[in-house]
């Protein structure tokens, strides 16, 4: 349910401070990011929301040798999404590879997040169905949106939140239906979404690639509806989907740590742009995902849009709002605003 009332923002300012601006005039100090005497490299944590291809740009920064050729150690830490603002907050991690939905989550609660480069637009949202409620129903790959729409209707999907519900709202109602007209189970894990799917105890689950495209591969399911032909998904309509983020107080004491950072986050996302569909990006991605076939993960990398540049806009902000507001994560009126939730300024 949307929120009936604002959330108080405290600590905001109107701008990041001339500190945070002077990227590279101040050294970056100690804090939760160390260095070693004489050595010029930083140590930090960033958190991940499990092995999936949307932090694909992490793995390539790290195979690539992008973090320690900008003077930086990184170590990976997997997190659950229900605690990496507050592990963000805490300090046991300087970075996400974080989502731009839990992102503007994040402003909107006022815990002081920074966005600092840009990683993916859009989310590669896939709806597969069980082959058996494909049979019943007539319905394949190349079924009509709105023929898979209507068919849902008196069946049972499954969803890990409500705002993915939500998302599914938006594919239905362009066809006059909506999932109150079905039975939408609470899931918490890929595992459980295809052993669901296959045993019948679902017909259908939303959530985003590779999964759905893996539950495809493995006959378990047909994938439905994507990005590539639902409207409300496309990339366009979404905004930033993964993004680089830490928080305005480190970003002050630790400048040059996060120019670093950003940096070679902004150079392992122009690798994809220009490697998307190569064998040596699969290898990558398939070195970091055992147990799902390089097909799945090749489709699944390519369902994302990578941009060439790590830069944001202020109009890309602008439909990440409209489109989290309607999925009811935010109120339609939040600001979002450069300098003091986002900025390029780390980037090359």
């Amino acid at each position: 349910m949307r929120r009936a009332t604002r959330h108080h923002r405290p600590g905001r300012r109107g701008a990041v401070s001339a500190a945070v601006l002077a990227v590279g005039l101040v050294a970056a100090g100690c804090g939760n990011s160390s260095s070693a005497p004489g050595s010029g490299t930083s140590s930090v944590t960033i958190g991940v929301s499990g092995a999936n291809v949307n932090i694909l740009p992490v793995w390539v920064a790290q195979k690539k040798n992008y973090f320690a050729a900008h003077g930086i150690k990184v170590k990976l830490e997997v997190l659950t999404p229900t605690v990496t603002s507050s592990a963000l907050t805490s300090g046991s991690v300087q970075f996400l590879a974080g989502s731009a939905k839990n992102f503007l989550d994040a402003v909107d609660k006022g815990t002081g997040e920074l966005t600092v480069a840009q990683t993916s637009v859009g989310v590669p949202l896939g709806l597969v169905i069980s082959t058996h409620f494909a049979k019943a129903h007539h319905l394949t790959k190349d079924s009509s949106p709105a023929a898979v729409a209507k068919a849902l209707v008196g069946s049972t999907g499954g969803s890990s939140s409500e705002s993915t519900t939500a998302e599914v709202n938006l594919f239905l109602h362009e066809h006059g239906v909506d999932t109150g007209r079905m039975k939408v189970a609470s899931l918490s894990s890929p595992t459980i979404y295809e052993t669901a799917l296959k045993t019948n105890r679902i017909d259908w689950f939303c959530t985003s690639e590779p999964t759905p495209l893996q539950a495809q591969a493995a006959g378990t399911g047909i994938v439905v509806a994507s990005s590539a032909n639902v409207p409300a998904w496309a990339p366009q309509n979404m905004g930033p989907g993964n993004i680089t983020v830490t928080t305005r107080s480190y970003a002050e004491k630790h400048p040059d740590t996060v120019k670093q950072f950003a940096q070679a986050m902004q150079e392992a996302v122009k690798y994809i742009h220009d490697n998307e569909g190569s064998t040596a990006l699969t290898d990558i991605a398939a070195a970091e995902s055992p147990g799902i076939p390089r097909d799945v993960l090749k489709e699944s990398i390519s369902e994302i849009d990578w941009p060439a540049d790590g830069r944001m806009t202020a109009a890309q902000w602008a439909t990440a709002v409209k489109f989290t507001s309607q999925i009811d994560v935010i109120k339609p009126d939040m600001k979002v605003t450069e300098g003091d939730d986002w900025t390029n300024a780390y980037l090359g």
